[in-house]
């Protein structure tokens, strides 16, 4: 009589202590159980596959994400930096506010031209990799 454990893989497989191979018409109920453990096979491949496409669907958004935080990151950090040199060149030369508002000005500047050129790379990025896609 086949018995049912828990295969290597995770799943459940059908046994056979008598060594026949399960399936040859012996008799129905081994059929039956031989069909049911394709079924339940088939079944994890395509819930498996399922999970798979999902997955690989979070990540890409996570990945948007981690690309739209980065950006936002080097936007500000320019901008914190320029104002810090700013704020230290008018605490060492005495000039109030002017050196802080001309670096807070670059600082603004530099973060426009550090986003355009991560936007660039990662049009480029998506270019090649469509580009890769269309002649696959």
């Amino acid at each position: 009589m086949p018995g049912v454990r828990l295969g290597w893989s995770g799943g459940f497989e059908v046994t056979n202590p008598d060594d026949k191979p399960a399936g040859n018409g012996d008799s129905p109920r081994q059929s039956e159980t031989s069909e049911l453990a394709a079924r339940i096979r088939k079944a994890q491949e395509a819930r498996a596959a399922a999970n798979g496409s999902q997955q690989a669907s979070r990540q890409g958004d996570m990945s948007t994400l981690a690309r739209g935080l980065r950006i936002g990151a080097e936007f500000v950090a320019a901008i914190l930096v320029g104002s810090g040199i700013g704020y230290l060149i008018d605490m060492f030369a005495g000039t109030s506010p002017w050196a802080l508002l001309i670096m807070f000005m670059v600082g603004f500047a530099a973060g426009i031209v550090n986003v355009t050129r991560v936007v660039a790379e990662l049009n480029a990025d998506k270019t090649a990799s469509s580009d890769a896609d269309s002649v696959d």
